[in-house]
């Protein structure tokens, strides 16, 4: 159960970049359900984080990845009335195409390729936010608060 577990859970997601555009997919579950995020989701028990990261972009997205270097790691932490509603670990790695076709898979709405200047005109996620600023302007921080 992710949703008021008892420790946090590890996420990983796929950093991919093609042509000044990245690739978002929009959330179809809270936490930031309707948001745009990079593809990713949450490592499985005895599941090395590559291979949940291939695991993740194939089912959310349909496209093949070569996971490369550690982009950021960050956390996500959602409180409310009831206590730690969510708690995610994320680690975000850059990644490669080298297979598939995009097409929409599972937990998520839409997938698509943006533009660094459409960027703003969405609704996206902030850790990822942080995360797309931080490459833009290349200053080489892994932990993103």
């Amino acid at each position: 159960m992710r949703e008021y577990s008892e420790k946090p859970l590890v996420g990983v997601g796929a950093l991919i970049i093609r042509d000044d555009k990245v690739l978002l997919v929009k959330r179809a579950n809270e936490p930031n359900k309707g948001k745009w995020s990079i593809p990713g989701g949450v490592v499985k028990l005895g599941e090395s984080l590559i291979d949940a990261l291939k695991r993740e972009v194939i089912e959310e997205t349909g496209l093949e990845v070569d996971v490369l270097d550690v982009a950021c790691v960050s956390e996500e932490i959602v409180r409310d009335d009831e206590g730690v509603k969510f708690h995610y670990v994320i680690i975000d790695f850059f990644a490669d195409v080298v297979g598939g076709e995009l097409k929409v898979g599972s937990d998520v709405e839409e997938a698509k390729w943006v533009g660094f200047d459409e960027l703003d005109s969405i609704e996206i996620v902030d850790f990822v936010k942080k995360l797309i600023e931080n490459v833009k302007m290349e200053s080489k921080r892994i932990y993103l608060k």
